[in-house]
Parts: C-alpha cells; sequence; structure tokens
C-alpha cells in the first residue's frame, strides 16, 4: 500500500500583528512556486498560547492545508501571534529544521493602536479609550479585567505585544539569521526580516527580498494593486476550498478578511504617544541592533 508523504510547511510568516502580513501573504501567494494555505491563521504553533475558536490545534488538520502544494513548490501559511509565542520556535524546528522564518516589524506604537482598533471590531476589546485600555494591562496579565467576548487575551497586553527583541532574538537563537550555517543534513536555516514602512514604500522591492530568501523565482510578474491581486489568487483560493476539509472550510467562513482593513480613527495624542515612547525606545533600539537595521526614527514620528 502506498503511503502519501504528509507536507508540512517549508516557511512560515510569524508576525508581527497589523504589519502587513495579509498583504504579503496575497502577493506570495500568486507565486507559481508557492503554495500557502487556503486558511492564512492556523496558529498551530504555539502551544503556550490560549487556543481559540478561530485557531488548529489537530495535527491532521493542519497538515492537509499543504497538502495540494505540488512537488516543487514551498508551502507555507501566516500566523501573526506565532512570534508572540515563547515555545512557537521550538516546535516549529521539531516539526521542520529547514523551515525558513518571516518576520514583519512595523512601529511598535502604530501597530498596538491598530491592534485595539481591530480588537474593537472584532469583540476581544471593550474599552474604547486606548489610553484606559492600556491602564488596564496590570489586571489583565492577573487574568481580570477581560471582556466577555474576549478570545485572545494575550493580545491584550499591548505593551507586551510591542516589545520586539526578545522574541526576534528567540526565533533567530533557534533557526539562524541570514546566511546561518546549515545543518547536519545540508539545509539551510534563516530568519528574514521585513520592516513596515519599507515594505509599503517599496513593496515590488520588499516582495522580491522574501521571494530570494525563500529560493524561488523573484522575477515572476506579481500584481501589488490590492484589488487585482485578491482577483489574481480567487480561482486558486476557490481551488484550495474545494479540496479543504470541512473543518477549514468552517473557519475560513467564520473569519472573513474584511474585518482585518483599518478604520479610519482620530491620531493618537502626543501626549500618549511621548509616554508610549519611553516604554518602547530602549527596545526599539536593541531590535534594530539585533536585525542591523537603525529603527530609531520611529521614536521621530509625532
Amino acid at each position: 500500500m502506498e503511503h502519501k508523504t504528509v507536507r508540512k510547511p517549508d516557511f512560515i510568516i510569524v508576525g508581527m500583528p497589523r504589519s502587513g502580513t495579509t498583504s504579503m501573504y496575497t502577493y506570495l501567494k500568486q507565486h507559481p512556486g508557492l503554495y500557502l494555505s487556503v486558511y492564512k491563521e492556523p496558529h498551530f504553533f504555539g502551544k503556550d498560547l490560549t487556543p481559540t475558536v478561530y485557531g488548529i490545534r489537530e495535527e491532521d488538520v493542519y497538515y492537509s492545508l499543504f497538502s495540494g502544494a505540488g512537488e516543487k513548490q514551498l508551502s507555507g501559511e501566516a500566523s501573526v501571534w506565532t512570534m508572540a509565542s515563547r515555545t512557537a520556535a521550538a516546535e516549529i524546528y521539531a516539526v521542520n529544521p529547514a523551515a525558513k522564518i518571516i518576520i514583519m516589524l512595523r512601529n511598535p506604537i502604530d501597530m498596538i493602536y491598530s491592534l485595539h482598533d481591530l480588537y474593537l471590531r472584532t469583540g476581544n476589546e471593550d474599552t474604547v479609550d486606548f489610553q484606559q485600555a492600556l491602564e488596564k494591562e496590570p489586571q489583565r496579565k492577573q487574568g481580570s479585567a477581560i471582556p466577555p467576548g474576549c478570545y485572545f487575551p494575550e493580545g491584550l497586553c499591548y505593551t507586551e505585544v510591542g516589545r520586539y527583541n526578545e522574541k526576534v532574538e528567540r526565533l533567530v537563537e533557534v533557526f539562524g539569521m541570514g546566511e546561518a550555517a546549515s545543518t547536519q543534513e545540508g539545509t539551510s536555516r534563516a530568519v528574514h526580516v521585513v520592516i513596515f514602512d519599507e515594505f509599503v514604500k517599496e513593496t515590488a522591492s520588499s516582495v522580491k527580498g522574501v521571494l530570494e530568501f525563500l529560493g524561488v523565482d523573484p522575477g515572476v510578474p506579481l500584481e501589488f494593486e490590492m484589488k487585482k491581486a485578491l482577483a489574481m489568487i480567487r480561482p486558486q483560493v476557490l481551488k484550495q476550498l474545494r479540496r479543504a476539509r470541512p473543518e477549514v472550510r468552517k473557519l475560513v467562513a467564520l473569519k472573513p478578511d474584511e474585518v482585518h482593513m483599518g478604520s479610519v480613527r482620530p491620531p493618537m495624542s502626543r501626549g500618549l504617544r511621548s509616554h508610549l515612547k519611553g516604554l518602547f525606545g530602549e527596545d526599539i533600539e536593541k531590535t534594530g541592533q539585533f536585525i542591523g537595521k537603525d529603527l530609531m526614527y520611529w521614536m521621530d514620528k509625532v
């Protein structure tokens, strides 16, 4: 009896949230050398995080996300909270030591403000005023002041979410950075960082860098106008959905993509932004030094 090889992810976009991961997923999904799961955020890895109704924890269901990948395609997914987990890096490595890791980083002050807005729309948050939500963090760390409809309490500790250095170091410790040493099997291991600002300003160049990192043809023409890009991948999505397990189809229906589209909200007050600069400044500097990029211009925004 012939046994079919179980496909496992070759690469994962591990976060951060509100940092362009959905756009990157959409652009990469157009590439014929890549097979991205029809369900963008399965959040299979990170057993230390709160399981949610939107995640996949069953191995067979998770691996089914990649079963349609061709022999010459690399398979991947994009779960934005993977990076926040203390155990996910080791879990991914245990599944595939040669997996490649893509990190997307945004100015943490803007990121958590956008995350708060998203959570208000999805029901994970019920404190409308952002500063008041921040003031509740000490209680929320202790498990109180959690909204009744909350599905991911870790995300409510906004200033913890916005500290990147330890998270990046943890992934690099497991997988290596850039042109890292090879494993005993001869496969390269690496972590690739995309800065949100550069991704927005130079989208084609940023995506090309990711394609080169993954080792697929960077010259394949891709569509970067979002509505057209979504139209380009729609036939592929429908084909994947027809083949998907019922559990996956249910999740896709439960979590429509539109909810991720940002809303227009007033700018953050200068006083609160100044306060957050004080909280994040040291971590921003350390993160920049670690990845070899000067990120201190994030502190200049008013």
